[in-house]
């Protein structure tokens, strides 16, 4: 990593501190003394304008006074002085910086007119800042310590914590355990140097076998996305989100100055990329110890997965419930395998999985071994769980079996790795650390007192492989998406804002319809006309019997009885125009509060353009919601799942960023929990997938191909068994939206017929 911009970061050759101090209880003090118990093998410099000696070193007045500019500083100094002193490195020739002060964006404006001098100074003179408001760092390989505490020994884990009170937790536990500390990093405000830089070092840290991260927002989501693609592709991220709930993100506003974002689309993105997300802060640990300690499992066929061996039928139906939770699948042991159980175990045994022993290990812990042996040996094995009192036997039955219980933790740790699986271990006794739990961890066997993070561990190692039921494959590139991707300008939130969930205006259907029609979304025949006189002048088209409001100010009709289904001729289409658009004018005047998703601000004074009459379909075998919007966290992402009126109400969707290859529709509607529905259910016919994916991908084309678009979204989607139909259409897009005038679009030509061709004429089946 020689090469990599951040190396002067990690692995620097000598270090500053700026405003060192003589005083024990201050941080100039504290990191060089830090930096002097670690080992650090380079020199470090104390500077403070009063001079003197600290720790038995000079102290320079001015960075400009050594006369080899240090690679790395740390900045002990007030918030308000940090332009200025980051400034006078960086022109000296400091190539980092460490800002631990706090007093910039999350506390207030003028701190974040602070940051922006600091962000500007570091653009300016080409010196990276980590930070501010950050934790500190260090990297045990080389003895670099700015975080204060005890030197730990080097290890295999790297931490990037935007909590300091978290990195302590993770770290002082990580110290005592099997894996042990690479690099300790907290990221902090992230003004400068960002999540996704700091994950592209790690991911070629030789001594980093695997990744913990908490975060709670993020500056740059879409580059974190790309980068952790590459980075999980050989080096396992676990990562655990704060902010997932409207309290909690709140939270992470006045403690990072950051805004945390959807935490629908960071977990699903973070699922995309292949990370592993955890749920509390108990298994974050574990799990990266697990994944740096443990093979990824083989992935094999449908019936892969692990075994559970206990010496109880309690926690084996534990076990098994949890792995349900989880995903991870249980193998489908083979008759050679259960037969070879049964000969050694016993009838009182279960050879089955979960395989129950039955007390048979009690008076001889070498039973586990030879049962770990032949279970591994299954092809159907991809790992193993052994759940019990294993580590306990010579304290629950007889201390003259501990010395045959050391013996079998080693005969554990090479059946397993002879067999090339991995293997965790669930154990009543591993809170007391007897001398078996703590040989197995010497052995790189992860033991855990719970059951439940026990299974969580086999869980990330399944994701590993790809084992989980709900597992989803990592884009193998990470390629950058076009150009046409990145936001539109006038996404800047207004005044009081979080973000640009408000900005633009809404695109009529009309326009909605034309936009994503051009890219290939099959849509429903319509014909818009302005008033009841040019509905009156309508043809006797057959099928021609909805009729919808057109209005900017009303991206959703339904709930303003804008909308008529089953109308017969053109008396009832000019009344149900009568009926639409006084219910709509009533809606519209009913004020902002009566809209939806903040679409009508200002829709008070709302107009409408006239209607848009449309066929009406036969009753589809699902509904379905398909939508691509640039989110202002994570860039370009599609959404699909069930759609109709109780889109809101369900809430089943599944989330990528774009953009997407067809594998990738189809995992995601997998992924729903009414999924039956669409690939058949008790003898009904599935849906034309292929047709759905066609259309989404259409849809995300749109997005690309048109940089003002902010949002686009079909719903509900008609899927037939051999078709899909856009029913309706709607969009955002900046004030610079260039789209075509309704008076152009789907109003009859002078011959009578709708210039909008139908669903059939655009290739469909229908």
């Amino acid at each position: 990593m020689s090469g990599h911009p951040l190396t002067p970061i990690f692995e620097p050759r000598s270090v500053g501190v700026i405003g060192a101090s003589a005083d024990p209880e201050k941080r100039g003090y504290q990191v060089v003394a830090a930096l002097q118990r670690s080992g650090f093998a380079g020199p470090v410099y104390p500077v403070n304008p009063k001079g003197g000696e600290i720790l038995g070193l000079t102290v320079a007045r001015d960075v400009g006074e050594i006369a080899t500019p240090p690679d790395l500083v740390y900045i002990a100094t007030p918030a308000a002085s940090v332009p200025d002193v980051v400034r006078a490195c960086g022109l000296a020739g400091v190539r980092g910086a460490i800002v631990p002060a706090v007093g910039f964006r999350e506390s207030g404006e003028e701190g974040a007119e602070r940051e922006r001098r600091l962000v500007a100074v570091a653009r300016e003179t080409g010196i990276r800042v980590v930070g501010p408001n950050t934790s500190g760092l260090l990297n045990t390989h080389i003895g670099l310590h700015m975080v204060g505490g005890e030197p730990l020994v080097p290890g295999h884990l790297a931490i990037v914590s935007q909590s300091g009170n978290v990195a302590l937790d993770l770290m002082t536990s990580a110290a005592a355990g099997p894996v042990g500390v690479s690099i300790y990093v907290g990221p902090g405000n992230e003004s400068d140097v960002a999540f996704h830089e700091i994950l592209e070092f790690l991911g070629g840290h030789e001594p980093t076998r695997a990744i913990v991260l908490y975060l709670e927002g993020v500056g740059d989501g879409r580059a974190l996305y790309e980068t952790a693609c590459r980075v999980t592709a050989t080096t396992p991220i676990v990562v655990l989100k704060g902010g997932r709930s409207d309290a909690g993100e709140r939270a992470a506003r006045s403690h990072t100055g950051s805004v945390a974002g959807s935490y629908a689309v960071f977990r699903s993105l973070a699922r995309q990329s292949g990370m592993i997300e955890v749920d509390a802060s108990d298994e974050l640990l574990p799990v990266g110890e697990a994944l740096a300690l443990q093979p990824a499992p083989p992935a094999l066929d449908g019936a892969s997965g692990f075994v559970v061996i206990s010496d109880g039928g309690g926690h084996a139906t534990l076990a098994a419930d949890r792995f349900a939770c989880l995903g991870v699948p249980l193998a489908r042991l083979g008759a050679d395998t259960r037969e070879a159980l049964e000969g050694f175990l016993g009838p009182a045994a279960s050879a089955r999985n979960p395989v129950d022993v039955a007390g048979a290990a009690d008076r001889d812990p070498s039973v586990l071994v030879r049962v770990v042996e032949i279970a591994a040996a299954d092809p159907h094995c991809a790992g193993i769980l052994l759940s019990g009192l294993f580590g306990g036997y010579a304290i629950r039955f007889a201390e003259s079996l501990a010395a045959a219980e050391r013996e079998a933790a080693d005969g554990l740790a090479d059946a397993a790795r002879a067999a090339s699986v991995p293997i965790v271990v669930h154990s009543l006794y591993a809170p007391r650390a007897p001398d078996p739990i703590a040989r197995l961890l010497e052995l790189g066997v992860p033991a855990h007192g719970s059951l439940e993070i026990a299974a969580t561990c086999c869980a990330a190692l399944a994701r590993r492989a790809g084992l989980a039921a709900s597992a989803v494959t990592a884009p193998v590139d990470g390629a950058v998406p076009p150009a046409a991707f990145e936001a539109p300008g006038g996404l800047e939130p207004a005044a009081g804002q979080d973000d640009a969930a408000h900005a633009g205006r809404w695109l009529t259907e009309v326009e909605a319809r034309d936009l994503v029609a051009r890219h290939g979304v099959p849509i429903i025949t319509g014909v818009f006309c302005h008033d009841e006189d040019e509905i009156g002048a309508l043809p006797d088209f057959e099928g021609l019997r909805v009729l919808k409001i057109v209005s900017r100010s009303l991206p959703h009709k339904t709930e303003a009885g804008a909308v008529r289904l089953g109308l017969r001729d053109q008396r009832e289409l000019i009344q149900a125009f009568r009926d639409c658009s006084a219910s709509a004018l009533r809606y519209l005047a009913d004020g902002p509060d009566a809209g939806v998703d903040g679409a009508r601000e200002g829709a008070s004074t709302g107009t409408i353009e006239g209607a848009l009459i449309t066929e009406m379909l036969p009753t589809p075998l699902a509904e379905l919601l398909v939508g691509a919007r640039r989110d202002p966290a994570f860039g370009p992402i599609l959404t699909i799942g069930l759609g109709g009126v109780d889109v809101e109400l369900f809430g089943d969707v599944a989330i990528r960023a774009l953009p997407v290859a067809p594998a990738d529709i189809e995992a995601m509607c997998r992924e729903l929990a009414r999924a039956p529905l669409l690939f058949g259910y008790r003898g009904a016919p599935a849906i034309d997938m292929a047709a759905l994916c066609d259309a989404a991908c259409a849809l995300g084309r749109s997005l690309e191909a048109s940089p003002e678009l902010i949002e686009v979204e079909l719903n509900p989607v008609f899927a037939y068994e051999d078709a899909v139909v856009a029913v309706d259409a709607a969009g955002r897009a900046t004030d610079a939206v260039e789209s075509p005038a309704a008076d152009d679009l789907l109003r009859p030509d002078d011959d009578g017929t709708a210039p909008l061709r139908c669903a059939a004429e655009r290739g469909g089946k229908l």
